[in-house]
């Protein structure tokens, strides 16, 4: 987590003295306050709304914040607004929450998000073990569970030059005993090698894709909920479970290998998810799955299979159409999902159901690394 920095502020335009050392939770406060409960679950990282009480005999009771929640700690929240950096005393907050990342581009609401804003979103809707950071980068690892939770999400400043900053991540991985894989995102058909730190690896020897066909391009599709077409009374049903079963992650290994204890943690791990699945009639057996992550303005769509023998029966619409259903009741405007630019049917069924590409990401690494 980045260091405190910064004086709280009781009021925007107050001085204020220096802030004492912080404390640990027991020592500074055994009995959380309002205020330390409506903060408890904002995500680090993403973006927040939050609501202060002001200093007695200013003109408004309140005001609200609004920007990027950079760190917290038991006494003090600090936002990132427009204009400032803010360090907010967490018993003077009155609510808060998380918010949908800032439009940036013009289009409709599933386009206007900036690539780099959505692919912090898409890093919470599939979360990584084992987290890291070095200023923006995401460093993640996960057993090797899945390319995007054991690799470092380069986007914005790293906070380092480029080159120290690869071998820090280089390093991070090598403690690990795990091979350093990097995720370079861009606009649709964007270079590698014109991408600055995509450019940097392919010069140490990185290869698009570390010898995975499927790494070399992955596009991100994005999508109205309102647009996907909706369940019907010919749609197969489908059932939704907020837990992970058995039976769904059984089902699930059919389509890749499961780490124990990794892959449910990795499936677990959002601040809310939905576990999808369609059952054969006569034996009961679950024949599709997908997962949809739970993110504010955002659903995420994941870990997608049907058993080939069912194929082409409408399993994978009929999920589909329940994400965006639940989606729109729960005031999730948009849809991302990811899927390999070497899979032609699948971004093919994704656009007859609405979704465009918003943006593309390759990961590098090294062949047999």
């Amino acid at each position: 987590m980045p260091d405190m920095t910064g004086d709280p502020v009781p009021h925007p335009t107050d001085e204020t003295p220096e802030p004492t050392p912080d404390r640990s939770a027991d020592e500074a406060n055994p009995e959380p306050t309002p205020g330390h409960r409506v903060s408890a679950d904002l995500t680090v990282g993403g973006r927040v709304v939050v609501r202060y009480r002001l200093a007695e005999g200013a003109i408004a009771g309140a005001t609200d914040f609004v920007g990027a929640l950079v760190a917290r700690n038991h006494d003090f929240l600090i936002v990132d607004t427009k204009t400032e950096r803010v360090k907010l005393i967490r018993s003077d907050v009155i609510a808060a929450r998380d918010v949908p990342p800032a439009s940036t581009r013009s289009g409709p609401a599933h386009l206007r998000v900036s690539i780099d804003d959505l692919e912090k979103v898409m890093a919470t809707g599939w979360p990584a073990v084992d987290l890291g950071g070095l200023g923006d980068w995401q460093l993640r690892s996960a057993g090797g569970f899945t390319g995007r939770a054991n690799s470092v999400l380069a986007i914005g400043d790293s906070s380092l030059p480029l080159e120290k900053a690869i071998d820090f991540c280089e390093k991070w991985y090598a403690d690990r005993e795990s091979p350093a894989l990097f995720q370079v995102s861009g606009e649709a058909g964007f270079s590698i090698a014109d991408h600055p730190v995509g450019s940097a690896l392919l010069a140490r020897g990185y290869v698009a894709g570390g010898g995975h066909p499927d790494w070399e391009r992955i596009l991100v599709m994005t999508a109205s909920a309102k647009n996907v077409p909706p369940l019907t009374a010919e749609s197969v049903p489908v059932n939704g479970d907020a837990v992970l079963r058995p039976d769904w992650l059984m089902a699930y290994g059919e389509q890749r290998p499961i780490v124990p204890g990794v892959t449910e943690a990795v499936l677990t791990g959002s601040a809310g998810q939905l576990f999808l699945s369609v059952r054969d009639e006569d034996s009961g057996r679950i024949v599709g799955v997908s997962r949809m992550s739970i993110s504010p303005g955002w659903a995420g769509i994941f870990a997608v299979w049907v058993h080939p023998d069912h194929q082409r029966q409408g399993i994978a619409t009929a999920m589909t159409s329940s994400i965006a259903l639940v989606a729109k009741e729960n005031n999730m405007a948009a849809i991302f999902l990811q899927v390999s630019a070497d899979n032609p049917g699948a971004i093919a069924f994704y656009e007859r159901l609405g979704f465009v590409v918003h943006h593309e990401y390759s990961y590098l690494g090294r062949t047999g690394g």
